[in-house]
């Protein structure tokens, strides 16, 4: 892997771009991170990038678009749709640790993946579930979730399962590359805000969009 200083001072200079500080603690964890997914892409698909300056950018950076986009309540339970590599749930726990974290994927060996990860990184408050969204929204969770991210799935196809897993005001965080129409919406939400930036070293464009969940 390229020299670790190398990618340690991007991974702080790209986050500084959009506004972001990492601290060094944390930027040694998504170190430990990157090498710990290379490694561990050479025997199972948990991404199709494998430079690293790109894992940085259009993982790691990408994933914590979402802290410009909307806030975070300090403990708040938040759901990671289809995280594969654990994007962006992983890098948004390092950069928030107090906020509790479910991380659902249906692929056995990606959830070994994630376990081992939350270990290395020594994560607290961090769950996962092997299985899918139909699987997940079955228990008795109802009305229990602030946040879901989205950003491998489309949202069209997991919708009719997240309004009884959000607790009142609970929202939808979804990673787009283009603004929502509102015919995609649904009766069940309304559209908070959408933040547009272009990722660091012009790796494309990235819409945030942040749906709330309507009053009954």
């Amino acid at each position: 892997m390229e020299h670790e200083q190398e990618l340690r001072d991007l991974t702080v200079s790209a986050a500084r771009e959009l506004g972001l500080t990492i601290e060094e603690v944390h930027a040694e964890q998504f170190m430990r991170y990157l090498t710990h997914l290379i490694e561990w892409n050479k025997s199972i698909n948990l991404t199709t990038i494998t430079n690293p300056k790109e894992i940085i950018i259009k993982h790691f950076i990408d994933s914590l678009g979402v802290l410009i986009a909307t806030s975070f309540q300090k403990n708040s339970v938040v759901l990671d749709i289809g995280s594969g590599g654990g994007f962006p749930g992983i890098p948004l726990k390092i950069a928030r640790s107090d906020i509790r974290l479910i991380l659902v994927e249906p692929v056995r060996k990606k959830c070994s993946f994630l376990n081992s990860v939350i270990g290395l990184l020594k994560l607290h408050d961090v769950a996962v579930f092997n299985g899918t969204i139909e699987q997940y929204a079955k228990q008795p969770l109802r009305h229990t979730i602030d946040m879901v991210v989205l950003r491998a799935l489309k949202y069209k196809e997991i919708k009719e399962y997240i309004p009884e897993l959000l607790a009142t005001k609970g929202k939808i965080v979804l990673y787009r590359t283009e603004i929502i129409e509102e015919q995609e919406i649904g009766k069940e939400f309304h559209l908070v805000s959408e933040t547009a930036f272009i990722l660091p070293q012009a790796s494309g464009k990235r819409v945030i969009s942040v749906l709330e969940k309507n009053s009954q």
